[in-house]
């Protein structure tokens, strides 16, 4: 059965699904450098698409990232990265229990960088979320799951009433 209009509702689908995902992103807070809501990738399949991220660390903004129960720290060139796009500053605890913040040099966004990845490896990323991530493909799916049903249901009906007429034609030639 020719597929056609199936895949042209998946096609525009995917499209929308992407945008909404970026937006997603933006909205969640979670796309500091901009790369994870740039980073969706999409693949139609032969009855549906497939949605995923170019970035490594994609599944913890989603899922969030437990505890790393491994002797092995978070990347500090990634974390260096998020916090200069964040615009973070480094500071040091006072003896009275303030804080101050301490002028911004390579060491000192070293030290802030590593202090971060010490605290991700004890607790988890994002805690705004309750560690739990974002939850981004999910809040989009549901955002647009009875769009994706009747789409694709159209579509599908469409391909399903064109593949009659066919047939249909096919036996009237042959009476």
């Amino acid at each position: 059965m020719n597929k056609n209009n199936l895949k042209k509702a998946l096609e525009e689908l995917v499209v929308e699904y992407k945008k909404k995902l970026s937006a997603q992103a933006k909205i969640d807070k979670t796309n500091a450098t901009g790369r994870f809501a740039k980073s969706f990738e999409s693949k139609v399949t032969e009855d549906g698409f497939e949605i995923t991220s170019s970035v490594p660390y994609a599944k913890a903004v989603d899922k969030g990232a437990k505890p790393n129960q491994t002797t092995r720290i978070p990347n500090l060139g990634k974390i260096l990265e998020w916090a200069k796009a964040k615009r973070l500053r480094p500071y040091r605890k006072t003896s009275s229990g303030g804080t101050r913040f301490v002028k911004v040099t390579d060491k000192s966004m070293f030290r802030m960088a590593l202090g971060i990845s010490k605290v991700i490896k004890k607790q988890g990323t994002i805690k705004r979320f309750g560690y739990k991530g974002s939850g981004i493909f999910d809040t989009v799916y549901k955002s647009i799951s009875k769009k994706i049903g009747v789409e694709i249901g159209s579509a599908y009906s469409k391909d399903i009433q064109e593949e009659l007429r066919k047939t249909i034609d096919k036996i009237k030639k042959i009476k």
